[in-house]
């Protein structure tokens, strides 16, 4: 099973190589090592996608944090969800996460892409409610909860 090591060099000037993080890599057992270099401009990784596109189904890609992946949890569920429906897994140092072993982590993330894709539904809806009942003077339909505990 190949393992490619992939990181991203912070926007320092005169930072252009990594040696710490490719040597962190290798010693995962990384047999190719890709790199980006962050850029206040924007978000360009074409060294992620080549580190993607060299490996083949059930091989593994090894990051040394989730930071790697991605500026936010948005970027970093893209590349997770890419690397599952491609059969790849992934490896990260820190926090110790290890698909191979354990695919939870890929649910896990599943679940969070499925309620960030439904928090715009629910949104729209909860606002065609409180729109619907401002209109008709008050929430009709909806009935408050009788405390029976008394």
């Amino acid at each position: 099973m190949k393992i490619v090591g992939y990181y991203r060099v912070p926007p320092a000037p005169g930072v252009f190589f990594s040696p710490a993080q490719e040597e962190r890599l290798l010693l995962l057992g990384c047999e190719q090592v890709f790199s980006d270099r962050c850029l206040a401009s924007g978000v360009v990784r074409p060294g992620l996608e080549r580190a993607v596109e060299a490996l083949e189904p059930s091989g593994v890609l090894a990051a040394l944090s989730l930071h790697a992946l991605g500026g936010d949890l948005v970027a970093v569920m893209d590349i997770v969800l890419k690397l599952r429906a491609r059969g790849l897994h992934l490896l990260v140092q820190q926090p110790p996460i290890d698909t191979r072993a354990d695919p939870g982590f890929f649910e896990a993330c599943l679940a969070l892409a499925a309620f960030n894709g439904e928090r715009a539904m629910v949104r729209r809806a909860e606002t065609a409610l409180v729109a619907k009942g401002a209109r008709a003077g008050g929430m009709k339909g909806l009935k408050a909860v009788e405390d029976k505990t008394e």
